[in-house]
C-alpha cells in the first residue's frame, strides 16, 4: 500500500522524481555521459577510507601498477582526445583518487567541465590534491623528462574568471612542496623548481613564442593545470602541481614536437614518480 501510494505521489509531482533520478546520478561529462553511482558508494568517503590524496595525471603521465592495491574504477569517458578515467586506489595505505586524463579549452570544452575533476573531489572529501601536467621546457638547465615542481604560473588565458578567488591569493601549499622536495631527495630524484605558463592550445609554440617565454623567464609552459589550481583553491583544498618536461622549447630547432613524442617521454618520466609518490604520500597525514 505505502509503495503504491509512493508511485501515485511521484506520478502527481514529476519534480520528486527528478530529484531521486539526480540523487543517484550526475552529468559529469560534455557528452552527457553519465556517471552512476555504484554500490557502497558515497560521496564523502570510498569504503570508509578517507581520501588521502587526489592526483591529477597529466598526458602520457601514469600511477605504475606495482605500488598500487585494490583499484577501482569509478568512471571512464574514451570520448574526446585524450582517454579519461576515475578509479580509487589504495597506496602505502592510504586511499587515493586519481583522474587519469583531463579536458582542456583546445577540445571545446566550458570552464566548469575544465575543473570538473576539483568539483569531484571536493565532493569526495578531498583537502590535498598533486597537480600533474605534460609541459615544455624553456628553462636552458632542464632536460627531457625531469620533474619540475611549479613555484608560481602565469596566466594567460583569459576566461579564467573565479570571483570566489580572493586577491593575492597562495596558490601553492608550501607544506605539501616541502614535502615533495624531500620526497625527491629521498628517493634521488632530481627536481627542477620554477614558472609554469598556462596557453588554452593546442598548438605548440612558435619560435618568436618561445623567444618571449624566455624573456619573461618562464621556466615550463604548457595547456591545462592552471584553472584546476585557481578552482581547487577557490575550494580551500591544499595544491601541489609538477611538470614532466617533456620537450625542449628551443628557437630555430631543426626538431619538430609531436603529441606521440611527449607521451613517450612521460612515460619514461613516470619512472621518477613511482619512486616518489609512495614516499609523498606516507608524508600525508
Amino acid at each position: 500500500m505505502f509503495q503504491f501510494a509512493a508511485f501515485v505521489t511521484i506520478c502527481k509531482n514529476p519534480g520528486i522524481f527528478i530529484v531521486i533520478y539526480r540523487i543517484f546520478t550526475c552529468k559529469f561529462a560534455k557528452n552527457k555521459i553519465i556517471l552512476k553511482h555504484k554500490k557502497n558508494y558515497s560521496f564523502k568517503l570510498i569504503n570508509n577510507s578517507k581520501i588521502g590524496l587526489a592526483l591529477i595525471l597529466g598526458s602520457g603521465v601514469d600511477i605504475d601498477d606495482s605500488i598500487v592495491s585494490d583499484k577501482s574504477v569509478l568512471f571512464e569517458e574514451k570520448g574526446g582526445v585524450h582517454h579519461k578515467v576515475i578509479y580509487k586506489c589504495i597506496v602505502n595505505g592510504k586511499c587515493i583518487l586519481v583522474f587519469k586524463g583531463r579536458r582542456h579549452f583546445y577540445e571545446g570544452y566550458s570552464l566548469e567541465e575544465i575543473t570538473s575533476n576539483i568539483n569531484y573531489a571536493v565532493e569526495l572529501g578531498a583537502e590535498n590534491i598533486l597537480i600533474t601536467n605534460a609541459a615544455g621546457g624553456l628553462n636552458e638547465n632542464f632536460s627531457e623528462g625531469d620533474l619540475m615542481l611549479i613555484t608560481s604560473h602565469i596566466n594567460f588565458i583569459d576566461k579564467l574568471k573565479f570571483s570566489a578567488v580572493k586577491n593575492n591569493p597562495v596558490f601553492y601549499c608550501k607544506e605539501l612542496q616541502d614535502k615533495f622536495r624531500n620526497s625527491c631527495k629521498i628517493t634521488n630524484v632530481k627536481l627542477q623548481e620554477g614558472t609554469y605558463g598556462c596557453y588554452t592550445g593546442p598548438t605548440y609554440e612558435t619560435n618568436s613564442e618561445i623567444r618571449f617565454q624566455k624573456r619573461i623567464k618562464l621556466d615550463a609552459a604548457g595547456m591545462s593545470t592552471v584553472p584546476e589550481v585557481i578552482d581547487a583553491v577557490s575550494k580551500k583544498i591544499n595544491v601541489a602541481a609538477v611538470s614532466v618536461i617533456t620537450n625542449l622549447l628551443k628557437e630555430n630547432s631543426s626538431g619538430q614536437t609531436s603529441h606521440s613524442n611527449v607521451l613517450i617521454t612521460a612515460e619514461k618520466a613516470t619512472q621518477s614518480l613511482k619512486k616518489v609518490l609512495p614516499v609523498f604520500i606516507s608524508q600525508l597525514n
